[in-house]
This record gives C-alpha cells, structure tokens and sequence, in this order.
C-alpha cells in the first residue's frame, strides 16, 4: 500500500457522482490517500501537478474522455499506474485502453469493494516495462510483454475481456490454456527476466480463435521434461509433483496435458519456443468479427 513513510495516493476520475464518492471513501478506510475529478480536463490537470501512483479513469467523461486523458499522461516520467473504468465493452475500447498503456480495467458495474481489492493488487506489484502493442484491430492483436507472471495476469485479463462473445465453457477452456501456455513462456523461455520479451498473436475470425505464443528461450523436448506431466510414463501420470516440490517449482505442471486437450490444433516449432494454439467454433458459437477501417 505504501513504502512505510507516506499513503498511496489515488485519483478517482469519474463524472458519476456515485461511483466516484463510494470508491473514494472505501479506498480511504483502506488507508490510501484519495484526490477526485469528476470530468477528463480536472483529471488531467490533477495528474500533471500531483504524483499519483494510481489512477481509477473513466472513460467516457465530458470535454476530455478517460482514453484521451490516459493518450496525454502515458509518457510522463511519473505516469502512474491507471485503472480504465467503464460500461462500454466493446472491443475498440479494450484495445485503445491496452494501446495506451491501461494496466487494467474494470466493467461497470462493480462494487466498491472490487476496487479496494484492484488497488491493494496493484500496488503492491512492482514497476515492470511497459507492454507493447504492435497490432491492436479487433481480429489480430499482437503484443510484446516483459518475461513476469504479472504482466501474463495482466494480458490475459485483457484478452479474455475481448472473447467476452463466447459461450463461457469455451473462454473458461481457452483461458485456462492461454494462461499456461504464456506462463511456461515467461517462466521457462524468459526466466522471468523482465527485460526479456514474449511475442503474443491473437487471431480470431467467425469460426476460429488462433494463438501464437513465442518465448526468447532456447526452447526444450518433451523428452525427459521430468517436471511436467506431459513428461511422466502413463503409469505414473502425477511424479512430476514431487519434482516440482523438491525443486521450489509452483504446483502444477499440468498445464501441456491439458492445452494439447483443449485445443483442436496445437503446433510447435522446431526448437519448440513457439507455440500455435487452434480452437474452431461450432457454428451456433460462430459470431461475427467486427470490421475496423
């Protein structure tokens, strides 16, 4: 919450009244130090003569939206961190939230209590290198992101927002081997050096969402990977565990099994740093990509 001299301080940016005094007084029982705005040109004023370490921004705000006021303070030497807040869910408005550096974002509704806990989070992560966005149209997105388990939370919080069309048995599937598949990259492939890159594709059309991972690593053999399942005899299909414990490796090592399961196609180079992850939609789940210019 704080470096153990001085609150975190928060700006509360919202037009809504409501929202933005209910956030604001439970994140000052918290013990956080709270300013407010309540439209784009005060909240932008507040940002470039104060130091905030945390930003809640709404996005849709009069005479400067929440994306404009966050397009305007991205470079600062001091940028805080900023939590996107809004109704609109719509896919152009993720995207422009990650292009323009967001670190996370809220859907409206949400309790009060939910931005306790995003700002607790928050917080409490350290200053990582900023994600980079090199496509950001609704039906191919590509990022660069540093080698952390928090900037893999991150994307995939932000990714999984966008396939908010699909039935949730097949996000929940999807999710789920998305987020092992970018962990094994960031852990293994990066070793969790931050200034190293994973290279993240999506690709979706009507009846296809496609994946490709790419780690800076060497890349490994499933043969003899003595701490996953994947690489266990079918008569001991959990001796992996006691590897990973002795180890200090987190639990797990599933996570290879259970992608090659969820996915109708999955595909590794050569060296195996890269991974293409393939799932197909029945055409009652088949929905429509949304045209960008």
């Amino acid at each position: 919450m704080n470096d153990g001299t001085r609150k975190s301080r928060i700006l509360i940016a919202d037009d809504d009244a409501a929202t933005r005094h209910g956030v604001a007084r439970l994140l000052e029982n918290a013990g956080f130090a709270i300013s407010e705005a309540s439209d784009g040109i005060a909240a932008l004023d507040a940002i470039q003569k104060n130091k905030f370490d945390l930003v809640f921004l709404d996005v849709w705000m009069p005479h400067l939206s929440g994306l404009e006021v966050l397009a305007q303070v991205r470079t600062g030497p001091d940028r805080p961190k900023v939590i996107v807040m809004t109704s609109d869910g719509t896919s152009e408005t993720l995207l422009r939230a990650i292009k323009e550096q967001a670190y996370d974002y809220l859907s409206k509704p949400f309790s009060p209590r939910q931005a306790v806990e995003v700002a607790q989070r928050v917080l409490s992560g350290e200053q990582v290198p900023a994600i980079e966005v090199l496509s950001a149209r609704p039906h191919w997105i590509e990022l660069l992101i540093p080698c952390t388990r928090e900037a893999a939370e991150r994307v995939q919080s932000f990714m999984m927002k966008l396939e908010a069309d699909l039935p949730d048995s097949v996000r929940e599937t999807i999710a789920t081997s998305f987020r092992e598949l970018l962990l094994n990259a960031v852990e293994w492939g990066g070793q969790l050096d931050p200034n190293r890159k994973v290279r993240i594709a999506s690709v979706r059309s009507p009846r296809m969402l496609m994946f490709r991972i790419a780690d800076p690593g060497p890349g490994f053999s499933f043969d003899g990977l003595s701490h996953a399942a994947v690489g266990q005899p079918e008569s001991e299909p959990i001796a992996h565990m006691a590897i990973r414990e002795e180890r200090g490796i987190r639990a797990g090592g599933f996570g290879i099994m259970m992608t090659k399961a969820a996915a109708d196609e999955l595909f590794y180079n050569e060296a195996q740093n890269e991974v293409m992850f393939v799932k197909y939609f029945e055409s009652t789940q088949a929905l429509p990509v949304k045209k960008t210019g």
